[in-house]
């Protein structure tokens, strides 16, 4: 998908990178273009939101409303324009490459089952979540049907790991929603970044069922041998 075929109208989320620290911000696409989209400006205090520091980096996350897929641009352009039909300001996005499906097929994953916070952009209110599972490419968690959350939504997932005390903030893309029992829904998400040490925790993590598993196994061995004995 290419920018020109993105509807006015649909919610977007931008993604901002600088180094290891990165920012959301929802808008909505008002205005598209051949080469180009218009988007409501990213506000902070009451002032325009300026993208042009260096080493800057910025995805555009969009959910297409006939498909219900989610597409990320990656690396886009952004400047702030003004309208001269409307004297209206509004930030100009331009991305050379086509938007990208967000896969919804993530690596293996391992349950967790710890109580976490979600929360949507920035000054939202966080919401209390069950993490479900994670993999090094995606995480799912369980919330109350009250957080009704589209596809291509950015979330921030706080939660720490029982075991291990390690504490995670990461940062996600709705990609899938499923209504559960007892009022509940679970949303899969794509993680915004693939690390290290969300790869050494899952492997930690796989380790340790691996570990049990065999365990569990080698009793239930010794066990039926001890029942055989007695029998003979």
């Amino acid at each position: 998908m290419r920018l020109n075929e993105l509807a006015p109208g649909t919610g977007a989320q931008l993604l901002v990178s600088i180094g290891n620290q990165s920012l959301e911000f929802s808008t909505t696409i008002r205005e598209v273009y051949a080469d180009c989209i218009y988007i409501d400006p990213i506000m902070q205090d009451d002032k325009v939101v300026g993208f042009s520091t260096k080493g800057i980096l910025i995805d555009l996350i969009v959910t297409d409303s006939d498909s219900e897929r989610a597409y990320k641009f990656t690396n886009v352009k952004i400047r702030t324009i003004k309208s001269s039909k409307e004297d209206q300001i509004y930030h100009e996005i331009r991305c050379a490459g086509e938007g990208r499906v967000i896969n919804r097929r993530g690596a293996c994953r391992v349950w967790l089952g710890e109580e976490g916070y979600a929360s949507l952009g920035l000054g939202s209110e966080p919401f209390p979540v069950t993490v479900k599972d994670i993999s090094v490419s995606g995480i799912a968690f369980i919330c109350s049907k009250d957080q009704d959350i589209p596809d291509g939504s950015i979330v921030r997932i706080n939660f720490e790991d029982e075991t291990s005390r390690a504490n995670f903030s990461l940062a996600a893309i709705i990609v899938r929603s499923m209504d559960m029992e007892r009022s509940r829904i679970m949303y899969g998400c794509k993680l915004n970044q693939e690390s290290n040490e969300i790869a050494r925790f899952v492997n930690n993590k796989q380790r340790e069922k691996l570990k049990a598993a065999r365990q569990s196994n080698l009793n239930a061995f010794v066990e039926e041998n001890e029942k055989n004995k007695r029998k003979e």
